[in-house]
């Protein structure tokens, strides 16, 4: 058998329902069962949309096993990029589990923190130690609420399989950590159809499961399920089924946890909401330092300058380039009609339709129907109420003017 053909995920599907994905990265799981965690990171942005340095600065990422110890991290590298491009095998973080007696653990928790100032999208993320792996997709922080955007890239071998991208990131409102319970994501029958009983309330308000932060330190430690979540066999996936109590998971009964809390650690595994920066010594520490945070390394928005370029931005992170896409899945409504999205200018050729991303505006796309208040893809410009006059004059009334420097061809 093929290392990884029993993997199964999720995505969602064009219903938001959850849907189980067969997908891994063969270089990324290991031979046999071995000491280590291999981490396989795809991202969803390109060297276009990165100013070809790459696609943003590596991130930390930590891993916890289900007793909530500590087996290792990557602890990251100055000025080391991530690639630009597709090649999953230039991905693999192989991580020692060096902080833990029991090297043999299996990771159950992971955590992967950008504190640099690059953002970074992340579509997929692949875990394994050989014994047992699992694959979290973008979908589900754009489900719970992070902020996110479409991704150019689909699943090696799957290309009608192109997952969320999701938002690593200093700017306000972003989430600069995300932390998961690796075998939660598994998308075995049982575990899913638990899931579809309440999808926000299994998925999104069970912090242990799925959580993200916008301060939280990579030597901090997200939360654990205390004591271990039991489960029951899926005999038709053969692998980990759904849980025995699953009710005991949410929120509302475990504790409320607050996403602003930063760099703090307690071995009791229990959390303070209140939690500040002050916690910084609370309990054992990493063995490594911890990182600068972006406020040390520059300001955010430092200047009146800066904070009216993010004002003007909006929603868009870079007004000048524009994506023109024909993919399924892809649809300007998409990211228009979403309240977290945050990304570039779309136009969909197979919707008939462009997202104004600065203000999250929907305009169809001009055609021999819709010939004003719509976005001209062979000018690259919005026509106005006035439409276009016989000598090709554009109209500009009551539409905000576009100039793009460079655009994105999705397929």
């Amino acid at each position: 058998m093929v290392k990884g053909a029993k993997i199964l995920g999720f995505m969602f599907n064009a219903q938001k329902v959850v849907s189980p994905v067969s997908w891994s990265f063969e270089p990324g799981i290991p031979d046999r069962h071995i000491p280590e965690t291999w981490v396989t990171l795809m991202l969803g942005t390109h060297k276009d949309l990165t100013n070809g340095r790459g696609g943003g600065r590596e991130p930390y990422i930590s891993l916890w096993d289900d007793e909530g110890r500590r087996l290792g991290q990557h602890w990251v590298e100055n000025y080391k990029y991530i690639p630009d491009n597709n090649e999953l095998d230039k991905h693999v973080y192989k991580i020692q589990h060096l902080q833990n007696r029991d090297p043999s653990r299996t990771t159950r928790y992971v955590m992967i923190s950008q504190f640099k100032m690059d953002d970074i999208c992340l579509a997929a993320v692949q875990v394994s130690n050989g014994k047992e792996s699992t694959v979290w997709h973008g979908d589900l922080g754009e489900y719970c609420g992070v902020k996110w955007f479409l991704s150019e890239r689909s699943l090696p071998g799957k290309p009608d399989l192109k997952p969320k991208c999701v938002w690593l990131s200093t700017e306000k409102g972003a989430a600069r950590s995300i932390s998961w319970h690796t075998n939660d994501m598994l998308g075995t029958p049982s575990k899913l159809e638990q899931y579809k009983k309440d999808q926000k309330k299994y998925l999104c308000e069970s912090t242990p499961r799925f959580g993200w932060w916008f301060n939280l330190g990579p030597s901090a430690t997200p939360p654990f399920y205390r004591p271990p979540l039991k489960y029951a066999f899926d005999k038709e996936a053969k692998q980990e089924g759904g849980m025995i109590s699953p009710t005991d998971t949410f929120d509302i009964k475990l504790n409320y946890f607050d996403k602003d809390v930063a760099w703090m650690y307690n071995p009791a595994g229990t959390w303070d909401k209140m939690a500040e920066t002050e916690n910084l010594k609370l309990g054992k520490r990493s063995q490594y330092p911890e990182p600068e945070s972006p406020e040390v390394q520059q300001s955010e928005a430092s200047n009146s300058t800066e904070r009216r370029d993010i004002k003007r931005r909006g929603f868009n992170k870079d007004p000048s380039h524009l994506i023109i896409t024909e993919a399924e899945g892809h649809e300007a409504s998409l990211v228009c009609n979403s309240s977290s999205s945050y990304g570039w200018d779309v136009a969909s050729r197979r919707e008939g339709k462009y997202c104004d991303m600065t203000v999250r505006k929907l305009y169809d796309l001009c055609d021999s129907i819709h010939k004003s208040n719509c976005f001209d893809l062979e000018r690259k410009v919005l026509v106005g109420h006035g439409g276009i006059s016989a000598r090709g004059e554009v109209s500009a009334l009551g539409v905000p003017k576009k100039a793009y420097d460079s655009t994105a061809h999705w397929k």
